[in-house]
C-alpha cells in the first residue's frame, strides 16, 4: 500500500495514560540532562503558540541540557516549525528548534534543527550514544522556517525565510531504531539563565502505512 503522511491536528490530540506532562500535541515536556533551573513548556490554543522556556548549558560534545516538549514517533516523520527565541537573550548561542533523540539519556543518539541567539541556523547529530556532536551550518542566517523529514535511514533538512524558498540538503545513514522522541527544545547555553522561545506554526505529519 502506498505510504501516505498525514497531519496530526493541532486541535484535538489524544493525551496517553502515561504521560504526565501533555502539552498541545506532546505527549511529555521535561528537561533533558543537567540543568539548575527547571524548564516549562504551556500552548496557547487561541494563538496555537507554544511557549517554552529552558536552562541548560550546551548541546554539544558528548552531552546534553535542554528543555524538550516531545511526542512518541515511529518509522517515518516530517515536522515543520516557525521558531523564535524571546528578549535579547544571556548568550548569543542560546538555541531553538527541532530534535529527535533516541531516549532522554543526556548522551542519547539525536539530531536537532536550530537556530541560535546569533543567527546560526544549523543541523547538529549525534548518531552513536555518548559519541560527539557533529554539525552542518546551513548558508542562511536566522531561518523563520524549520522543516524536518525523517527518510528511511536518511534526515532531510530544509529552512527557508518567510515567502522564500526552501534551502534542503539530505543527510544519510542514520542508524537510529525505528520509535524516536521528537519534539520542541530550547537550551541557553548558560547553566544559570533561563531563556525562552516561542514555536508557531507547528505542524506534525506521521506516516501511515
Amino acid at each position: 500500500m502506498k505510504k501516505l503522511l498525514v497531519l496530526i491536528a493541532l486541535f484535538s490530540f489524544s493525551v496517553l495514560a502515561n504521560a504526565q506532562n501533555p502539552v498541545g500535541v506532546f505527549e511529555n515536556h521535561a528537561d533533558v540532562g543537567t540543568v539548575l533551573l527547571k524548564g516549562s513548556a504551556t500552548y496557547d490554543n487561541a494563538t496555537k503558540t507554544y511557549t517554552l522556556s529552558g536552562s541548560g548549558e550546551n548541546i554539544w560534545f558528548r552531552k546534553d541540557a535542554l528543555h524538550f516538549a516531545y511526542k512518541t514517533m515511529k518509522d517515518n516523520f516530517l515536522v515543520s516549525t516557525q521558531p523564535s527565541l524571546v528578549g535579547q537573550g544571556v548568550d548569543p548561542h542560546r538555541k531553538s528548534g527541532w530534535m529527535a533523540r533516541v531516549d532522554a539519556d543526556s548522551s542519547s543518539a539525536m539530531v536537532c534543527l536550530t537556530v541560535h541567539g546569533d543567527g546560526l541556523t544549523a543541523f547538529q547529530y549525534r548518531k552513536l550514544k555518548g559519541g560527539n556532536i557533529e554539525e552542518i551550518k546551513i548558508p542562511m542566517l536566522q531561518a523563520d522556517v524549520l522543516q524536518l523529514e525523517r527518510r528511511g535511514r536518511s534526515y532531510i533538512v530544509s529552512v527557508a525565510k518567510l515567502g522564500q524558498p526552501f534551502w534542503s540538503v539530505e543527510i544519510p545513514d542514520f542508524d537510529f531504531p525505528a520509535e524516536l522522541m521528537v519534539g520542541l527544545f530550547v537550551c541557553a547555553h548558560n547553566k544559570n539563565v533561563l531563556e525562552k522561545a516561542t514555536f508557531q506554526n507547528t505542524r506534525i505529519f506521521a506516516e501511515v502505512k
